[in-house]
């Protein structure tokens, strides 16, 4: 039944920034994928505790509490321009998927921008998510997919489901592994002690 339906796993390393997932969807593998530029005019990360904002994410991602004097810096910086803002991201899957159903799963995948960037989607943004799939993989059916329905419904559903989860995932690569440029602040260089000696499997120093 399509309630049924397992993400497997997700990868814990990350080497060109990209989040992948596999689901197996009866006799069927399917992997998803999600790569994204991050500059929002929201936050990625909670102020108050220098860490991102979901608890789950930090504990994967192995950040600790950085100390005081580091939050201090943080709380020191500019605030961000409401100008020339967005984030945009591409999810793709190996799955076959309709044009109807990549929407469906472009939409879904919004959620991994709502996860971890507060606020998302603001009318000074202009986030943005594509998805495409290769059509390699066929996937009948899910059984328990009403007949009223499009037959693609569970596979949209479970496809989509994982994108959120891999992008939410890829926008804290983004926040983690981003290099100064022209002065403007990092989180690796404004807060060095969230970060462990190993993280997920690669040093982001």
């Amino acid at each position: 039944p399509m309630a049924e339906i397992e993400l497997l796993h997700i990868t814990k390393s990350y080497p060109e920034g990209t989040v992948s997932a596999t689901l197996e969807l009866g006799e069927h593998t399917v992997t998803v994928g999600a790569l994204v530029v991050v500059n929002p005019t929201g936050e990625v990360i909670d102020a108050t505790t220098g860490l991102p904002w979901s608890a789950q994410l930090v504990e994967e991602f192995g950040l600790t509490s950085p100390p005081s004097e580091q939050l201090a810096v943080l709380a020191g910086l500019e605030p961000k321009s409401l100008a020339l803002n967005t984030t945009i991201a591409v999810v793709a899957t190996d799955a076959a998927l309709s044009p109807a159903g990549c929407r469906r799963v472009a939409i879904a995948a919004q959620d991994g921008l709502a996860r971890t960037i507060r606020p998302s989607h603001t009318p000074v943004d202009g986030d943005t998510v594509f998805a495409l799939a290769t059509g390699a993989v066929e996937v009948p059916a899910l059984p328990g997919t009403p007949a009223a329905l499009s037959q693609e419904s569970g596979l949209i559903t479970a496809v989509g489901a994982a994108a959120a989860d891999c992008l939410a995932r890829a926008v804290l690569v983004g926040l983690l592994a981003a290099d100064p440029v022209a002065g403007i602040p990092t989180y690796r260089g404004t807060l060095p002690g969230a970060f462990a000696d190993k993280l997920t499997g690669r040093s982001w120093a």
